[in-house]
C-alpha cells in the first residue's frame, strides 16, 4: 500500500479509466515513470523482498511493459505489465489519436529534493528560444521554487508553468492536457514526457545541454541515445517515435476493465488495504527513508556556467531529505476525476511543495 503507487495521480487515471468514484489503494507496486533501467531494481528497490523468489504474498510488482528496451522481464523477478497510468488517462478522455495542438512544449531536465542537477539554465533557455520560438516551458515542481531558474526562462521570452507536486493528484490529468494541446514537445534529455508526446503523435525532439545530476557520469548519457536513436536529435521521424514509445509505455496492450481490475487487486473491496495505507506503510517507508539517510552521499558535478547551488543549511538540518521523506506519508486520496487538467502558471510567486 506504498504511497508512491498514488504519486503524479496515477491511482486516480487507473480509477477513471475503470469508471471508479475515487482512487484506491494497490495491492503491490507500480511504476511510477519511464525509466532507463529495470524499474525492479529502479522504482521498486526500496522493497526487495517483494521482488525474492520466495515471496509468496499478496503484493505485485506491477511494470509498464514487457517490451521495453530497458531491461529484459524474463532475467527479472516475475513483474505483471499493466500500461503506463498515462495511456488510461488518454484513452479516458479520449486523446489517443486526437488531432495535434499548436506551439512547443518543452520540459528542462530536473533534479528531485535530493539530488540536484547541475547546468546552465540561461543558455539552454536562449537556445531553445533560438531553435522554437517562444515556447511554454514546464518546470518540474521543486525547480519551480528557484526564482533564478524560472526567470532564465521567462527572461528568454518563454511562457512558465508547472504541474504541481508529484503528490498531486492531478499532476497526470495536467499533463495529458499540456502535451495534447501542443505540436511538439522537446527536452534537453530522453525522459517520461518525452516518450508521453511520441505516443500521442506529436513531433519530439530531444537536444542540447543534457545537464548532470549528482553522481552521475557521461556513459550514462551516451546510453539513452544508443538504445533510443529514434527519439533524438532537432528533428525525429514520427511514426518511427510512435511505435518505440508505444512499446516502452505498454500502450499497445493495455488491459481490459476487468484484467486491469484483478491486477491492480480492485475487484472486490478490502478493508486492508486501507488500513494498512495509514497504519504500517508509514512505518515501512520510515525505515527506508533512514536507511537511505545513512547511506554514503553521493559526489556533486562542479557547477556548470556559473551557476552555484544552494549551501546547506546553517542549522545543520538537511531540509531536502526533510522534504523529500515527508512527501511519503500518507494523504486522502480524493475522487477520481481531476479537478483541474490545466498547468499551473508561474506568476513570480514559488508554487507550494
Amino acid at each position: 500500500m506504498e504511497s508512491q503507487n498514488h504519486y503524479y495521480g496515477h491511482s486516480r487515471a487507473f480509477a477513471h479509466y475503470l469508471g471508479e468514484d475515487r482512487p484506491r489503494h494497490i495491492a503491490g507496486l507500480v511504476q511510477h515513470g519511464w525509466t532507463a533501467l529495470s524499474p525492479v531494481t529502479t522504482h521498486f528497490r526500496d522493497f526487495p523482498w517483494l521482488a525474492s523468489p520466495t515471496y509468496r504474498g499478496p503484493n505485485r510488482l506491477l511494470v509498464w511493459s514487457h517490451r521495453s528496451r530497458a531491461w529484459d522481464p524474463a532475467s527479472s523477478a516475475p513483474t505483471t505489465a499493466v500500461g503506463a497510468p498515462f495511456a488510461y488517462e488518454a484513452v479516458s478522455r479520449g486523446l489517443e489519436n486526437g488531432p495535434r495542438g499548436e506551439g512547443t512544449v518543452i520540459l528542462p531536465v530536473h533534479g528531485i529534493e535530493t539530488q540536484a542537477i547541475s547546468g546552465d539554465h540561461r543558455a539552454a533557455a536562449r537556445r531553445w528560444f533560438d531553435s522554437e520560438g517562444p515556447s511554454t516551458v514546464s518546470i518540474y515542481w521543486s525547480d519551480a521554487r528557484d526564482e533564478r531558474l524560472v526567470d532564465a526562462y521567462r527572461e528568454a521570452g518563454h511562457r512558465c508553468v508547472t504541474l504541481g507536486a508529484r503528490t498531486d493528484p492531478d499532476f497526470l490529468a495536467r499533463l495529458v492536457g499540456l502535451i495534447a494541446s501542443s505540436a511538439r514537445v522537446v527536452s534537453n534529455r530522453l525522459s517520461t514526457p518525452v516518450v508521453y508526446a511520441a505516443w500521442l503523435g506529436r513531433s519530439v525532439g530531444v537536444y542540447g545541454d543534457p545537464m548532470l545530476l549528482d553522481s552521475e557520469d557521461q556513459s550514462a548519457l551516451e546510453r539513452l541515445e544508443r538504445t533510443w536513436p529514434e527519439l533524438y536529435g532537432y528533428e525525429t521521424d514520427d511514426d518511427a517515435a510512435r511505435a518505440v514509445a508505444t512499446d516502452e509505455l505498454g500502450a499497445g496492450d493495455l488491459l481490459a476493465p476487468d484484467a486491469l481490475r484483478r491486477a491492480l487487486g480492485w475487484e472486490r473491496r478490502r478493508v486492508a488495504p486501507f488500513a494498512r495505507h495509514w497504519t504500517t506503510s508509514p512505518v515501512e517507508r520510515a525505515l527506508v527513508n533512514v536507511r537511505r539517510r545513512s547511506a554514503p552521499a553521493p559526489a556533486a558535478p562542479k557547477p556548470v556556467g556559473g551557476e552555484q547551488k544552494p549551501a546547506p543549511d546553517s542549522s545543520g538540518i538537511d531540509l531536502a531529505w526533510l522534504r523529500a521523506a515527508t512527501s511519503y506519508l500518507p494523504r486522502p486520496l480524493g475522487g477520481a476525476r481531476a479537478s483541474s487538467s490545466q498547468p499551473i502558471e508561474l506568476d513570480g510567486s514559488a508554487p507550494a511543495a
